[in-house]
């Protein structure tokens, strides 16, 4: 008989604090006007996350998580920014590739809390729901958990039917 070397018992539950940085980005399809470039918005992204570990290779997590995403866009010598923050669940399937060492994926609902351009209120212009797929890697190093996810949107952000149909990703490293 052998037995195997497993870094967390089945069953074990862990809940782990996220802090870190967020790069929100605008993808989808999107009409620039003429002479202005769409640039990545950076905020904070903070929450708590629960895991629990069905088996040595497999965790499922639930998140709750404020992530500051948007765009900005530069050109002709000024610029603009579109500031989205929202309160996000991500729901993940970790996979456990070595000790430590997890690829993740799953789906991830967003919550529309305020939305801003420049300093006036545009959050009815905006969809008060982001799906998302997070798509990332995270190691543990002795407490801590370092993560990498890209979160692609798959829904338009804004309500209008002019063409535009941006979708609001987010690049976010978290510890």
């Amino acid at each position: 008989a052998s037995a195997q070397n497993t870094w967390r018992d089945n069953g074990t539950f862990t809940l782990q604090p996220k802090v870190g940085i967020g790069i929100g980005i605008l993808s989808g399809e999107w009409k620039t006007v003429a002479g202005y470039k769409d640039k990545t918005r950076t905020g904070l992204v903070a929450g708590l996350e629960g895991e629990y570990y069905a088996n040595n290779w497999l965790g499922i997590a639930a998140g709750l998580n404020y992530a500051q995403q948007g765009w900005k866009f530069e050109g002709n010598g000024e610029s603009a920014t579109t500031k989205l923050d929202y309160l996000n669940v991500p729901l993940t399937a970790d996979f456990y590739v070595a000790k430590g060492l997890a690829l993740k994926t799953g789906v991830q609902f967003g919550f529309l809390m305020s939305a801003k351009a420049g300093s006036e209120d545009v959050k009815d212009a905006f969809e008060k729901v982001n799906f998302s797929i997070p798509l990332g890697i995270s190691y543990e190093i002795r407490d801590f958990v370092l993560d990498l996810r890209y979160n692609m949107g798959l829904n338009k952000t804004n309500k209008a039917d002019n063409g535009n149909k941006p979708r609001s990703d987010l690049f976010q490293i978290t510890m």
